[in-house]
């Protein structure tokens, strides 16, 4: 179960956990231990050096055996867009997103993973890059996390800097691209929601982000 990994993941030296996680209604909550001197990830300030770290904590969770579900794209795209429907922006986005959809996985195996590696998702403590907040983990495809990465990345030349340590392939170049466009669709989505069940501001700043990004 996902509530088991992110309480006790093992030995992964490179993620910090909760040290307290609990059941509010229909929610679980975790609270972070404070690190004093601690700092997320600045996507502005990153280096060729640092990109080879996190490349390398992202092989390494991919490693791991947990007893864990396969991600569903389509059933989570479908939980925001049953609740705030498609947004008209991105209407002309929905058929190739329906495409990649339908051949997500290509018979690839999934690999653990952590699904949402947004910079405030690495925390960097006494000069260490630590993996956190693993609320939506759990097996994807390989490429899921690479793409998940790259799309905070700017400007295109940073984009272009990790793309190129990653070594892919021709093809796994192609299902890189369609994973980041799909997570960009899936994330406007989710904005909507946020923004519509919070009214705040920053998720309706997001999903517009998100809307320009896939153009």
């Amino acid at each position: 179960m996902r509530i088991i990994f992110i309480s006790n993941p093992g030995n992964l030296s490179f993620t910090l956990t909760p040290n307290k996680i609990e059941h509010k209604g229909r929610r679980w909550v975790s609270k972070m231990r404070y690190y004093p001197n601690s700092k997320t990830l600045s996507i502005k300030k990153l280096k060729l050096d640092r990109m080879k770290i996190i490349l390398s904590l992202i092989n390494e969770l991919h490693q791991q055996k947990y007893d864990l579900k396969v991600f569903d794209p389509r059933e989570f795209l479908d939980l925001f867009i049953s609740k705030v429907g498609l947004i008209e922006e991105l209407n002309h986005w929905t058929p190739k997103i329906n495409l990649i959809l339908q051949n997500y996985y290509d018979g690839t195996p999934p690999v653990l993973s952590h699904n949402d590696l947004v910079p405030e998702n690495f925390l960097i403590k006494e000069h260490q890059i630590f993996l956190i907040d693993f609320e939506y983990v759990s097996y994807n495809h390989y490429l899921y996390d690479y793409a998940s990465f790259t799309n905070e990345l700017y400007p295109m030349a940073k984009k272009r800097e990790f793309i190129k340590l990653l070594n892919l392939n021709h093809q796994e170049l192609i299902k890189l691209n369609q994973l980041m466009q799909y997570q960009t669709y899936l994330w406007a989505h989710w904005a909507k929601y946020m923004y519509q069940a919070s009214r705040e501001r920053k998720y309706l700043k997001l999903m517009k982000e998100k809307i320009e990004q896939l153009g």
